[in-house]
């Protein structure tokens, strides 16, 4: 299977790209390095002993996102991408709903045009606001969020409900 990983450059992209790569999987990468460095890429090239492709671009690019949809079979998405700072988020929200939701919205629109039904989505326990109690299970109430990160992962998450 060709699996495109979003923001695929980050400690958690890397880890997954070289997890699929070694259960048999073809991945490919994608990242803006907004959180993240080229050494990744090279990083993931020397643990699993080839030239994974990568790609250098922001998913808010529906443009470049098409071009890699059409250059690259995908059959499945590992949505990793996105500003991920809970306090930087409370001081630039408009950046980080503009980045997370946009990117997430191309994406969704481009993997449509092209077919691509199967998504994984990297969420984050800040949708469970602050919850009374722990550990958080998935069957707690979500919504209410306390940062503006926390709130565009929730909002993301409704709108992928939505989706077919």
């Amino acid at each position: 299977m060709n699996i495109l990983l979003t923001g695929g450059c980050g400690f958690i992209g890397t880890h997954t790209a070289v997890a699929f790569e070694n259960a048999g999987h073809r991945v490919i990468l994608a990242d803006n390095f907004a959180n993240s460095k080229y050494e990744a890429v090279k990083r993931v090239r020397s643990l699993v002993g080839r030239e994974v492709p990568f790609y250098k671009m922001d998913f808010t690019d529906k443009a470049a996102v098409e071009t890699l949809f059409e250059k690259e079979a995908i059959d499945c998405v590992v949505h990793f991408a996105g500003l991920k700072a809970v306090g930087e988020s409370v001081s630039k929200p408009l950046e980080y709903y503009r980045n997370n939701l946009d990117s997430t919205l191309t994406l969704l629109e481009v993997m449509k045009e092209h077919g691509v039904k199967k998504l994984i989505f990297s969420s984050s326990a800040t949708v469970y606001g602050q919850p009374e109690t722990c550990p958080i299970s998935e069957e707690m109430p979500v919504g209410d969020c306390s940062n503006p990160y926390g709130r565009t992962k929730y909002m993301i998450e409704e709108i992928m409900k939505w989706v077919e």
